[in-house]
C-alpha cells in the first residue's frame, strides 16, 4: 500500500516473534544468551537479552508497549529511534550485567521502560507542545509502569527494569543537549 510506512519498532517486534517461534518449534533454549551478571561469558547477553524471552506470556506482555512506545519515539524522529534503542539497550544492558542478581536476565522490558522515561523525560526538558502530548498519552496509558520497579519477585529483573528507565532518561538528556547545541551553533552562524 502506498504511502503506508511501517514502524521500525514493528520489525525489531517480528524479530522477537521469530525469536520465540524457533524456540518454541525446535528443540532450542536461547536464555543462556542473555544477561549474565559479573561473568565476561554474560557480557554479549547485553545486546541480545532484549530481543529473548523466557516464553510466549513474557513476551505477550513486552510486545504492544515495546510497539506503542517505539513508535512514539520514531513520530519524533527515526534516527532519534535507533539511536535510542541502541543506547537504552546498551547501558541498561550494563546496569543489569554490572547489579544483576547472578542469573540470565532476557526480555525487552528494559528496552520498554527505557522508551517509556525517554519520552517523559524529553517532554520535562523540551517542554515543546509535541512532547508534552506524547508524554500525556504515554503516562496516561502506561502510568502503570512506574509501579514495575517495586516487583521484587526472584524471577522479575527489576534492576533491568531501574537500568532502562535510567538509560531513557540519559538519552532523554543526550538528544535535549545534541539539539540545544545544533541550535545555538546554527544561531552563532
Amino acid at each position: 500500500m502506498p504511502g503506508v510506512k511501517i514502524p521500525h519498532a514493528a520489525f525489531l517486534l517480528a524479530l522477537m516473534w521469530l525469536i520465540q517461534l524457533a524456540q518454541s518449534v525446535f528443540p532450542v533454549d536461547f536464555s543462556s544468551y542473555g544477561i549474565l551478571p559479573r561473568e565476561l561469558s554474560g557480557l554479549p547477553g547485553v545486546l541480545f537479552a532484549p530481543w529473548l524471552h523466557a516464553d510466549w506470556w513474557h513476551l505477550i506482555s513486552n510486545s504492544l508497549p515495546f510497539l506503542v512506545l517505539g513508535t512514539l519515539i520514531q513520530w519524533k524522529n527515526t534516527e532519534i529511534f535507533w539511536e535510542a534503542t541502541l543506547i537504552i539497550v546498551v547501558v541498561a544492558g550494563l546496569g543489569t550485567w554490572l547489579f544483576g542478581s547472578t542469573s540470565y536476565h532476557i526480555g525487552a522490558s528494559g528496552l520498554v521502560l527505557g522508551y517509556w522515561s525517554f519520552l517523559i523525560t524529553d517532554a520535562l526538558y523540551r517542554r515543546s507542545i509535541k512532547s508534552i502530548l506524547m508524554a500525556t498519552i504515554v503516562l496516561v496509558i502506561y502510568g502503570g509502569f512506574i509501579f514495575i520497579v517495586l516487583d521484587f519477585r526472584a524471577h522479575i529483573s527489576w534492576i533491568g527494569h531501574i537500568s532502562g528507565i535510567l538509560a531513557g532518561m540519559l538519552v532523554a538528556k543526550l538528544y535535549f543537549n545534541s539539539t540545544a547545541k545544533a541550535l545555538s551553533q546554527a544561531g552563532a552562524e
